[in-house]
């Protein structure tokens, strides 16, 4: 593996090869970042490059321990939660028991855990007695969406790496290896919110957002148009598509965002480029100084929160008419 398979992360990239050149590894590392950023295959990089037996400024993917990392057979590195569910106190103790014991080949033993925040509290109290005493042949990557999910404890014993959000720009040279259309590659690059992953998976349609999008502005435009008793007409749609109001609030929301852009005379900031006419219809009827992409927000937070369903999706469909009025 090589460090520019990585898309993006070039300052993350640069502190870790710097780390090991200049010798100044950290025991224990945490990469934070939302999911698709990334953070695992560069994890597994990073570990590669510590095992590696002629590292320069990538792992050189020849010698004997290359050669068993990139199979996955090397005895010295440790995933744990490869499935990414509850990391249950039995897998803390083993790893525990594994850690105080000499590396089988390398100078190292690396541990990489996967969605460490969902470790047992019972299993965090036990790892963070490990972290206190740390082995000095050992280092440690904890992966998490959310580094505030962790115990304090931890975090203030670890060194915290933020993954950043990719550029458009570099998120769209990554897709042109995948497909040509450009208006498809730019509109998932700005829906991907700076995740190459999920941009790659709209693009190869595993993630349909795209055409979910046709739907759901079609769906905006009539309540904007329709009369009051549209919102208990749409009940049912909304109760079947509970589990889908995640992405149903995000394309509403970049659509709202897209309309005060284009009121604004801000066009090269529209996302949805290819609805240009109708973004500038809805927009003569948006009110002025709205709040609507706040208030829909607060809506989303809420219903994760685990608020009253239709209660809040009433709200939003009020909420939106008054602002389109």
């Amino acid at each position: 593996m090589l460090y520019s398979q990585v898309a993006g992360q070039e300052e993350i990239k640069e502190s870790l090869i710097k780390s090991i050149n200049n010798n100044k590894v950290s025991h224990c590392y945490i990469f934070e970042g939302p999911k698709g950023m990334g953070k695992y295959q560069l994890a597994l990089i990073f570990a590669q490059s510590l095992l590696c037996l002629n590292f320069l400024h990538d792992p050189c993917n020849t010698c004997k321990s290359c050669v068993k990392f990139n199979s996955f057979n090397h005895p010295d590195l440790h995933i744990i939660n490869e499935d990414e569910k509850n990391i249950k106190r039995e897998e803390i103790d083993d790893l525990i028991n594994s850690v105080y014991r000499k590396p089988y080949e390398s100078k190292r033993k690396i541990y990489i855990i996967k969605a460490a925040e969902s470790m047992t509290i019972q299993g965090a109290n036990t790892f963070l007695k490990t972290l206190e005493e740390p082995p000095g042949d050992t280092v440690m990557l904890l992966l998490t969406t959310n580094s505030n999910l962790l115990l304090d404890t931890i975090v203030s014993r670890c060194q915290i790496i933020k993954f950043k959000n990719i550029s458009k720009e570099t998120i769209m040279q990554e897709l042109e290896k995948y497909i040509t259309d450009k208006q498809i590659i730019e509109l998932a690059a700005n829906y991907s919110n700076g995740i190459l992953n999920k941009a790659i998976n709209i693009v190869r349609g595993e993630d349909n957002i795209l055409h979910q999008r046709q739907e759901i502005i079609k769906l905006f435009d009539k309540i904007i148009n329709s009369h009051s008793e549209i919102i208990y007409e749409l009940e049912n749609y909304f109760d079947q598509q509970k589990d889908n109001i995640d992405t149903i609030i995000e394309i509403m929301m970049v659509w709202i965002r897209d309309i005060v852009f284009v009121n604004n005379n801000m066009d090269n900031l529209v996302i949805n480029k290819d609805y240009l006419q109708l973004l500038k219809t809805h927009g003569k009827n948006m009110k002025k100084n709205s709040d609507l992409i706040e208030f829909m927000q607060d809506i989303s937070d809420n219903i994760r929160s685990n608020v009253n369903y239709k209660l809040a999706v009433s709200n939003m469909l009020l909420k939106i008419q008054e602002d389109f009025k």
